[in-house]
């Protein structure tokens, strides 16, 4: 298995919450699964892992988790400039994020005009989702191993 994210983002910071993610190992492989299908698997081949990566990066960024944002930027694929595919997979990832309650149909739709099949659209929803996820579950994480004066649990 490859290194966990979670840790690798949380750094020092996931000592204090390593204990209770081992409680549940299988929550742990499945988040890493999906990060891994998500970037690496047969879905990420149509649509381009440095398009994907650009949009984690840019979901993580407006989510409020830079941590999360410079993960995802130092995995070193960078997406041909001009891309209107990437643009607009850019667009609907900063609609999503930032006016979830404003997407409509017209959204998924100028994804198809773009370029993306049903598949490609779906993959790209899933990673929307899935840095968000990883967004709260950090930020929970975090909560736990922070002491009520806001200084992280180190002993």
């Amino acid at each position: 298995m490859t290194t966990d994210v979670i840790d690798a983002v949380l750094g020092e910071r996931a000592e204090s919450v390593r204990a209770l993610r081992a409680v549940r190992p299988a929550v742990v492989e499945h988040t890493q699964g999906v990060y891994s299908a998500l970037l690496d698997g047969e879905a990420s081949a149509s649509i381009g892992r440095e398009r994907l990566v650009a949009a984690a990066v840019a979901v993580a960024e407006l989510a409020g988790a830079p941590e999360l944002a410079a993960h995802y930027a130092s995995l070193g694929t960078v997406p041909a400039e001009g891309d209107p595919v990437l643009a607009a997979i850019l667009r609907h990832a900063a609609r999503v994020t930032t006016s979830p309650a404003a997407v409509t149909r017209a959204d998924i739709d100028a994804l198809a005009a773009a370029g993306l099949d049903e598949r490609d659209i779906v993959t790209v929803a899933q990673l929307i989702g899935f840095v968000h996820f990883q967004v709260r579950l950090l930020a929970g994480l975090e909560l736990i191993g922070t002491d009520p004066e806001g200084s992280a649990e180190h002993e």
